[in-house]
């Protein structure tokens, strides 16, 4: 029966994040970070190789998805896949790796914390009451 709902808990929580991340563009990893490290208590370097892992699985069907829609920028495609592959592969995996992962942590909810407020529009109210306040 724990095995059952395991399996239950793991596909629920793809799910919910095959569909906000498909809606989203998110890529999935915002919500499945977090997920592995407080659901199933994982370490943030398992989290991030786990979550990086589905993703890839997840990230192709909702593209096919989105090409098939017309929501795909073919001409952006390959040269961001190329960036993106060294990127990781050459440079982020290598680092996370080098970095702990209580700071991998940290790094990862400050910039959940940054790219959210920026993306309600809070970032630059703040930024200028933090100019401001510093100026007078």
């Amino acid at each position: 029966m724990d095995k059952i709902l395991a399996i239950l808990s793991y596909l629920s929580v793809g799910v919910t994040v095959g569909i906000i991340s498909a809606m989203l563009g998110i890529g999935g990893g915002v919500l499945l970070v977090p997920a592995l490290l407080f659901i199933w208590a994982c370490s943030m370097h398992t989290a991030v190789g786990t979550s990086l892992a589905v993703i890839a699985v997840g990230s192709l069907a909702a593209a096919t998805r989105h090409f098939m829609l017309g929501n795909v920028n073919l001409a952006l495609v390959a040269p961001l896949a190329v960036g993106m592959m060294a990127g990781s592969f050459f440079i982020g995996a290598p680092l996370a790796e080098m970095i702990p992962g209580e700071l991998l942590r940290k790094i990862f909810g400050a910039l959940l914390v940054v790219m959210g407020l920026r993306m309600i529009g809070l970032f630059p109210y703040l930024v200028e009451v933090l100019h401001n306040s510093g100026s007078g």
